[in-house]
């Protein structure tokens, strides 16, 4: 199988080595998806003769990608590429349908139920809800490309969300929360760790039982100081990825330990 005409474009006299010009160019392809996570690489003897280069370079090259995450060898299969992560980032208030607008992704919810509760435990004390309050949960499987992603079980605070439960869910919900509620986020907060996926939900993200997945907790407030919304999220620590801007002294990040 011919080799995509940009790994053709190696020059031995450049000052940057071989194995990070071949890295590059194979790096171009993986994020431009040029390769089907079902599609292997050639292999590192047909790399290394149709390149006229040595195998330790290629051997280098790929060894390099395997740890950086993007490609994985497969034992008796080969080298395939590695799916890339769905990316939250944690700078800004946004949701799953916002995120996979960004990155171009074919993005789809399936509502799993809608209903209202009674505010209890800790939602209460998230929400600061007392006797009385009533809580809107959503419970969604977000989807990319087809795939679950993560399952997302949101409690509104339905005193600032009348009527929620009657609107389309399977489509964004903050869209609904600022057109037809005007509501505006102004802080938040969010929480993440690594738990293993019980049986019911890793049936739910179509993987193994026990499996290390990504949870977090989101409280919003709005403009007026209201608390909106707490939401629980599971994530497949595989699919999902999430991403922190650092600042200088103006900036705080508390990092909570598992159990802590």
């Amino acid at each position: 199988m011919p080799l995509p005409d940009v790994l053709h474009t190696l020059n031995p006299r450049a000052p940057i080595p071989l194995y990070l010009q071949l890295k590059e160019a194979i790096l171009g392809i993986l994020q431009k998806g040029e390769w089907g996570e079902d599609r292997p690489l050639p292999s590192e003897r047909e790399l290394s003769e149709q390149l006229r280069i040595s195998r330790s370079t290629v051997r280098q090259a790929i060894h390099e990608l395997e740890m950086e995450g993007w490609l994985v060898r497969r034992q008796g299969r080969g080298t395939f590429p590695v799916q890339a992560k769905v990316e939250q980032p944690l700078v800004m208030i946004t949701g799953f349908t916002e995120n996979m607008r960004q990155a171009g992704i074919r993005h789809s919810t399936k509502l799993i139920s809608a209903s209202l509760e009674p505010a209890e435990g800790r939602v209460a004390k998230a929400l600061r809800l007392g006797p009385g309050g009533v809580v809107a949960v959503l419970t969604r499987l977000r989807l990319a490309d087809g795939i679950p992603m993560m399952l997302e079980v949101s409690h509104l605070n339905y005193a600032l969300t009348p009527g929620l439960l009657e609107r389309n869910l399977e489509g964004s919900l903050y869209e609904i929360l600022h057109t037809a509620y005007r509501l505006r986020f102004a802080t938040g907060q969010e929480s993440i760790e690594a738990i293993v996926a019980e049986p019911w939900l890793a049936k739910l993200l179509q993987i193994k039982p026990k499996v290390p997945i990504l949870y977090t907790e989101r409280t919003v407030l709005t403009d007026t100081g209201a608390v909106l919304e707490f939401t629980q999220r599971y994530g497949r620590a595989d699919k999902c990825s999430f991403r922190v801007m650092l600042q200088g002294d103006n900036a705080q990040i508390a990092l909570k330990e598992v159990g802590g």
